[in-house]
């Protein structure tokens, strides 16, 4: 898997490559906390086979690219 942060421009720069989903949040909490950004909230879709996270921003997402694999936390969204 691969986790991205996209800007309010929609650039995306790779944060890491987690092995887990719950590796992938404690990657996006230590970006935010980084970056001095409090997420209130949190959402998830799933769009062009890559998962958006939603964090409160409203013009910056996370999305993890799952390289094909499945994700049971993920699954259904």
């Amino acid at each position: 898997m691969i986790l991205y942060f996209q800007n309010s421009k929609e650039i995306e720069r790779e944060i890491g490559k987690p092995d887990t989903y719950n590796e992938a949040n404690e990657m996006i909490d230590k970006f935010l906390s980084d970056h001095n950004f409090t997420s209130y909230y949190s959402r998830a879709w799933k769009e062009n086979d890559r998962y958006m996270f939603d964090v409160g921003s409203h013009t910056e997402f996370f999305i993890l690219d799952t390289c094909g694999e499945i994700v049971d936390k993920l699954e259904g969204l």
